[in-house]
């Protein structure tokens, strides 16, 4: 054999091994989000040698009212009801996933899954149910994967942790997260918050309002309120939220995740280049605040306008010039780990 038929034959095994490798390397998974008001699926193919997200196979979600059911409840636990269309939801998503052959199906429960006496008794039946792996995790594990999520949605390895704020809003929890260099180490900062989409729709019934929950499910329209709403946020956030965090915020990139940036946000204010700003939250919300729920849309209208005023009283309080949307949740992260 002479030298030049060695080398294509050299080169040709080595372009197959590279094949085989690269084919070895690629996963196909399934991860799941389940929250507060919305349960998400996504089946991706994962590369596990670089751990990088690949091809978008399947995603899907779908809205329960987790949140709303423990608020009604009078011993701090989730409903029989709820947990049965829990279950019968989470069967029909991981069934749809289960035609793309994902080699697992794993994911996180949040907020009112912490906050239950139930909680982790009820993801435990329906792991059983529908022979898949959740786990409650802490909000500083969710807010920590939220941004490892934001990361590996944005696909730019020119980007550092270092450059980011990660605001992830969801229906009974806000996370906003970091990552500063102290003494040439890596460490994240974290703000943890109970003020969130439906946790604020239900203390607007409550408080402002003084209304029963059981009775009433929508604070709109809200009218007058909305000024109220926004002093009360503005306020909340200027008195809760660490210095370090409102530090970052001024300084570096903001992206928003989660439901509320990704669904209600989103779809409200249709954003150019998925930027939006405080005077775009305004002119959205100016209108909308006359509306009640007949002349809304869409399976969140009962949260909707006081997300619009939720995420116009963190900007202004934090001096938040913009924030680019990222469509991201924790199933991205999810799929990594």
């Amino acid at each position: 054999m002479n030298l030049w038929v060695k080398h294509t034959v050299a080169i040709l095994l080595l372009g197959f091994t590279v094949q085989a490798l690269a084919k070895n390397c690629i996963e196909v998974r399934a991860g799941i989000d389940m929250g507060s008001g919305t349960t998400k699926i996504q089946v991706s193919e994962v590369n596990i040698c670089t751990k990088t997200l690949g091809k978008l196979l399947f995603s899907q979600d779908k809205p329960i009212g987790f949140n709303e059911d423990l608020a009604e409840s009078t011993n701090n636990q989730l409903s029989p009801a709820i947990e049965q269309q829990g279950a019968a939801a989470l069967k029909e998503l991981v069934s749809a996933a289960q035609k793309y052959h994902p080699v697992r199906i794993t994911g996180v429960a949040t907020a009112v899954f912490r906050t239950a006496a139930n909680g982790p008794q009820v993801i435990k039946q329906f792991n059983k149910q529908a022979h898949i792996s959740l786990r409650v995790i802490s909000q500083a594990q969710e807010a920590q994967l939220g941004f490892l999520s934001a990361k590996a949605a944005l696909n730019n390895p020119k980007i550092k942790d270092t450059d980011l704020l990660v605001w992830d809003i969801g229906g009974g929890s806000m996370q906003m997260t970091t990552y500063q260099q102290k003494n040439g180490v890596k460490m994240p900062e974290i703000y943890l918050g109970k003020l969130a989409s439906v946790s604020l729709k239900d203390m607007v019934i409550q408080v402002l309002m003084d209304k029963d929950l059981k009775q009433v499910n929508s604070p709109n329209p809200l009218g007058p309120l909305a000024a109220e709403i926004l002093r009360f946020v503005n306020f909340y956030a200027r008195t809760h939220v660490n210095p370090q965090i409102v530090q970052a915020a001024k300084s570096k990139k903001v992206i928003g995740i989660g439901g509320v940036h990704g669904y209600s946000i989103k779809d409200q204010l249709h954003p150019t280049n998925n930027q939006y700003t405080v005077a775009d939250l305004q002119r959205v919300a100016k209108d909308k605040v006359k509306l009640s729920d007949a002349q809304l849309s869409g399976d969140y209208r009962a949260t909707d306008v006081t997300n619009l005023l939720l995420v116009e009283g963190f900007m202004q309080a934090l001096n938040i010039s913009d924030v680019t949307i990222v469509k991201a949740n924790l199933i991205q992260g999810i799929l990594l780990q």
